[in-house]
């Protein structure tokens, strides 16, 4: 509201108006001290009468607090992170906490201009899924600013805390699953390497393979991006050319979802039926998943306990400062539906 002179109402004016010192409106406003329930009601008759509005930016600053958090994705399209950004949401906003999100699609000098962008609009903290290369630049910045931060998913070099699933036994749990049907050629679409997932995803793998004594072949890992059109692109090609072997793979696993419908597509295009002439599991689960024909086998990743475990670690980190960096590994579950029920030895 403003008054007649065009100005706003400020606190000044709602202490005048309720006859009362500016010190105890602002008691009243931030419950800082008592004040008797009839000197209370009247204050906030006025500020309901005057549309008197606090001025949060002047306060935080006072503070040195903006109750604001800066939330930056990697890949926004996956359904995992949308998943885990709704938990990180209602966390905040149990906490009165607001979220900046912002997407940097993977490009690590876009991820450090999003992150200065929001340390100019002072927020609190930061929850951030890095990029293969956020090491060289956010990385970096965080600890020059000494700004508290809490990694989800990947992981970024040795500090920091951070929350996420447990990648390498359940890959291995996933692969063991295959074997036990009687696979020995399981490819393995691993998306983009030298990043903390995609390194322990095939290690669970090559555990799996080693255990039961079946060689680790390096062509049967695709690598490339991690989404559903480059991957389709990639796995038609290598498909293509694993189908004209005698030691073809029977079964093939994605390491995300995006990836999955990349290799459903692919495996459609070349008239390859699943599962009948190739098993495929994925990591990761969505709702889709059991609706597709067949349903998938999946590895489930506990998205509502990741980002609020994340939400709650870095408002401590902003209430209460410095301490041993926390990792935090959830367990994941794996979903057995139909589409793993490949015929060994069925020809393309």
């Amino acid at each position: 509201m403003q008054k007649s002179n065009g100005s706003k109402v400020t606190m000044g004016d709602v202490a005048r108006i309720a006859n009362v010192s500016k010190s105890t409106v602002s008691h009243v406003l931030n419950d800082t001290k008592h004040v008797s329930a009839k000197t209370r009601s009247k204050i906030l008759k006025v500020i309901e009468e005057t549309g008197y509005t606090p001025n949060l930016v002047a306060k935080a600053l006072k503070k040195s607090e903006t109750r604001t958090i800066g939330l930056v994705i990697s890949d926004i399209q996956n359904q995992f992170f949308i998943d885990v950004i709704k938990a990180i949401s209602d966390a905040c906003i149990q906490n009165n906490y607001t979220v900046f999100l912002a997407d940097s699609n993977d490009n690590a000098k876009r991820e450090l201009e999003i992150v200065q962008s929001f340390c100019e609009r002072c927020v609190d903290g930061f929850i951030l899924s890095p990029t293969t290369e956020s090491e060289k630049y956010v990385g970096k910045y965080v600890k020059e600013k000494d700004i508290p931060i809490v990694y989800i998913d990947r992981m970024l070099g040795s500090d920091g805390d951070w929350v996420g699933s447990e990648n390498e036994k359940s890959m291995e749990k996933m692969t063991d699953h295959l074997i036990s049907l009687g696979h020995k050629r399981i490819a393995f679409v691993a998306g983009l390497r030298n990043i903390s997932t995609t390194e322990e995803r095939i290690r669970g793998y090559r555990n799996a393979l080693a255990k039961s004594g079946i060689p680790y072949d390096e062509s049967l890992v695709i690598e490339g991006e991690s989404r559903s059109v480059p991957t389709e692109k990639r796995t038609i090609d290598i498909v293509r050319k694993m189908a004209r072997r005698d030691d073809r793979p029977t079964a093939i696993i994605a390491a995300n979802n995006l990836m999955v419908l990349g290799v459903m597509k692919a495996l459609d295009s070349l008239g390859i039926q699943v599962p009948e002439e190739m098993a495929v599991a994925a990591f990761d689960d969505c709702e889709w998943a059991a609706l597709f024909h067949p349903g998938l086998t999946t590895i489930v990743q506990p998205c509502k306990e990741i980002g609020q475990k994340a939400a709650e670690l870095l408002i401590d980190r902003i209430r209460h400062g410095t301490g041993s960096p926390q990792r935090i590994y959830f367990q994941t579950e794996l979903v057995v539906r139909e589409s793993c029920g490949a015929k060994l030895g069925t020809t393309f």
